[in-house]
């Protein structure tokens, strides 16, 4: 693999384990909505998709709207990541070993700015997303296309100042593999909740289903990290 100019990781999945969280809070609060779901079908079925499009699905199958559903909805899930977020498994070496070895990174999330600054802070990876330069998170609400939409993916490169080719996309779900296609970047899947034949589906060649596994494809010397 030839090594990018820029990564772009998602945010939950990927580098901290929210998703377990999310889909419990939002398979409740869809149940309560009419839309009887478990944790295990919102993970096959909608991880990934922005809460406003969650909303549209909800409101069709109720042939009615629920004003409230999202500022409802986040704020249990907020509730919920009071009792603590952990990142996922070897995200925060594996970020240090990527900074260390001179790749420039960021985060592009469908998840809105505040989500992402409440998982990274619980998490321990606040500290790894911050630059006085430039930003290094990006939401899709900073573009108003949520993936699979290629827009949050091709704002984050040209924010950073990367051409889309020079880039690489880590992300655990079929919309995140779509967006990144479609937006001309290399992607490696991270098979989190999402199983890894669905990530091939949407078009992923390459699946790790641990993180460790990233700068090996990367040619990061092992030793370079701290």
């Amino acid at each position: 693999m030839r090594r990018p100019g820029l990564i772009i990781f998602d945010c939950d999945g990927v580098l901290v384990d929210s998703e377990p969280i999310v889909q419990r809070v939002l398979a409740r609060w869809l149940t309560e909505h009419g839309w009887e779901m478990t944790p295990e079908r919102c993970a096959r079925e909608i991880k990934g998709s922005h809460i406003a499009d969650i909303q549209a699905r909800a409101e069709r199958r109720a042939g009615r709207s629920f004003p409230g559903f999202i500022e409802g909805y986040r704020a249990h899930m907020f509730e919920a990541f009071g009792s603590g977020v952990p990142e996922i498994p070897g995200a925060a070496g594996v970020v240090r070993r990527v900074r260390d070895a001179g790749l420039v990174y960021c985060i592009a999330s469908n998840g809105p700015h505040v989500k992402m600054e409440a998982t990274l802070r619980s998490a321990g990876l606040i500290d790894l997303f911050r630059a006085q330069a430039r930003p290094l998170v990006f939401s899709a609400d900073d573009v108003g296309e949520p993936k699979p939409s290629p827009k949050l993916f091709l704002h984050a490169a040209d924010r950073m100042g990367f051409d889309p080719a020079d880039c690489l996309v880590i992300d655990d779900s079929p919309q995140g593999v779509i967006a990144a296609i479609d937006a001309g970047m290399p992607i490696i899947a991270y098979e989190d909740m999402t199983p890894a034949p669905a990530l091939r589906d949407a078009g992923a060649e390459t699946v790790i289903a641990s993180l460790d596994e990233l700068p090996g494809l990367l040619g990061i010397d092992a030793a370079a990290h701290n």
